[in-house]
């Protein structure tokens, strides 16, 4: 075979190994770039899992600087330790869940019963937030709680308990209401009087004033979580 015979083969040859080259360059440069963007990937997860760490270490604690603000509270009134983080740990939990204030709980607790877990009304009202026997049976069986009506001394299960209502008297009133404040005016209100009571007298005297505390004492907690 002469020079010129050979010239396909070679060419051939030479072009089958340039492509195979080509290829190998192009997986390289493929490789390359895969393990760049997943070494981008991996620095993106490191970083929002370190934002993510962040942000739960922030959270917990604020949780820790909100349960000692409350216990502050409680303290100056005579309440343990114990008791002292059960009410700041179920009212932090309450707030959450229902979108409830601290401080208006705080506020309709100070108002209630100065924070004595064991308070008792002269028309049987009972507890941290003073929740009517009648109150207090309907709301044990509406939430499924398997407790007697002696738990309403229970500092916890009486936050739980008297936090369902206020939120159920939000929900109820603020389909009427003109505005926020109105709403809570109302709320207010039923909680302190009955939503019986409330709707046959009207806004009175005693509720303006009921309503007037704990707004006042609301205003001064806000102002505590501030500092």
């Amino acid at each position: 075979m002469n020079k010129r015979d050979e010239s396909p083969v070679i060419w051939r040859a030479v072009h089958e190994e340039s492509k195979r080259r080509w290829k190998i360059g192009l997986i390289a440069v493929n490789l390359f770039y895969l393990t760049v963007i997943a070494s981008m990937g991996f620095l993106l997860i490191q970083d929002e899992n370190r934002k993510e760490s962040a942000l739960l270490q922030k959270e917990k604690f604020d949780i820790m600087r909100t349960r000692e603000s409350i216990y502050s509270i409680l303290r100056s009134k005579g309440v343990s330790l114990g008791q002292g983080l059960d009410i700041a740990d179920v009212t932090i939990q309450q707030s959450k869940k229902l979108n409830l204030s601290m401080s208006l709980i705080l506020a309709v607790m100070k108002k209630e019963s100065e924070f004595i877990p064991y308070a008792l009304s002269s028309k049987s009202a009972m507890g941290l937030m003073q929740v009517h026997p009648i109150t207090w049976d309907e709301y044990v069986g509406k939430l499924n709680l398997k407790v007697s009506a002696h738990a309403a001394f229970d500092p916890a299960t009486n936050i739980i308990v008297a936090t369902h209502v206020l939120k159920d008297l939000y929900e109820y009133y603020k389909k009427t209401a003109k505005s926020e404040e109105e709403t809570w005016k109302s709320v207010l209100s039923a909680y302190y009087a009955g939503m019986t009571s409330f709707s046959q007298t009207g806004m009175t005297e005693s509720h303006a004033k009921y309503v007037a505390d704990v707004t006042t004492f609301k205003g001064e907690f806000d102002e505590k979580f501030k500092d």
